[in-house]
């Protein structure tokens, strides 16, 4: 029995003990109840229950968005740079707009639109530069902090912590590439020292923002928590010629870190669920 059935018949144990009522009347109230189940379902145009009605302006409009995913997919790359730009700004604004629009409605079809449009935010900046020649040197990294910089704003507007999560793992990105370019042959001190503190800002924002800001102290937690471990992975990953210890001192270091959540478990979770 699913949620709203079991809700309506609980509603109905409690209006037939609190009243008496004749047959009719009775009879009157449940068909009342279910007729706003019914509108609930009708409310979401993209439900089961209307794709099954067969209504042909909703069939349509799947015809014509399947339609323009194709032409754009197809005829993106004959298109003028003017008009790629248009066509990009325009298929974004839709996507985060309608995400914002089911934010509080439709949470789930909320989350598939932004996540949609932050992949194609991705997707439209790398073909583009792979269409027109650009230095991928100087495109790439702008691209990076500009999704990061869309990401963060994004998810904070919409709430969405995935998403605002994102944008700073992409300035971790960024930031890591632009400590390997000026420093490639640093030492783990220095890494540490590259990072560490960006951990403990992060962990420091997340509590002193969980009473002012709602919906931001989990993600700033989650980021601190990511940073924690980034030097060995900026070691593992991105740099050349590490000793081999540095696994240990990663997996060292993610036991000292479980430890240490465990201990002052009761302080965080207080973060994160504020």
């Amino acid at each position: 029995m699913n949620l709203g059935k079991r809700d309506i018949i609980l509603k109905e144990i409690q209006y037939w003990r609190n009243s008496r009522l004749l047959p009719e009347q009775y009879c009157d109230f449940l068909t009342n109840l279910y007729d706003d189940e019914t509108k609930a379902k009708d409310s979401n145009p993209l439900s089961l229950h209307n794709i099954g009605q067969g209504s042909v302006k909703l069939w349509l409009f799947g015809f014509g968005i399947i339609s323009l995913i194709f032409l754009i997919s197809l005829y993106f790359s004959v298109f003028p740079w003017p008009l790629q730009i248009a066509t990009a700004l325009s298929v974004l604004i839709v996507c985060y707009g309608f995400a914002a629009v089911y934010r509080d409605r439709q949470t789930v079809l909320s989350l598939i639109l932004a996540g949609t449009g932050s992949v194609l935010t991705l997707g439209f900046g790398l073909w583009m530069i792979a269409l027109h020649d650009l230095n991928p040197d100087f495109w790439r990294p702008l691209l990076i902090a500009g999704c990061g910089l869309l990401w963060c704003v994004l998810g904070f507007v919409l709430r969405i912590g995935l998403l605002q999560y994102s944008g700073f793992a992409f300035w971790a990105l960024l930031y890591a590439g632009f400590a390997g370019a000026f420093r490639p042959e640093a030492s783990i001190f220095e890494l540490e020292l590259l990072w560490l503190p960006l951990c403990i800002v992060m962990v420091w924002l997340s509590w002193l923002l969980h009473h002012r800001v709602s919906g931001v102290s989990g993600v700033y937690f989650a980021v601190g928590v990511s940073l924690w471990v980034m030097p060995e992975i900026d070691a593992l990953l991105l740099r050349q010629d590490y000793p081999q210890w540095i696994s240990l001192m990663l997996i060292t270091k993610i036991a000292a870190g479980l430890a240490l959540l465990f201990m002052y478990r009761k302080k965080w979770i207080t973060w994160v669920a504020s």
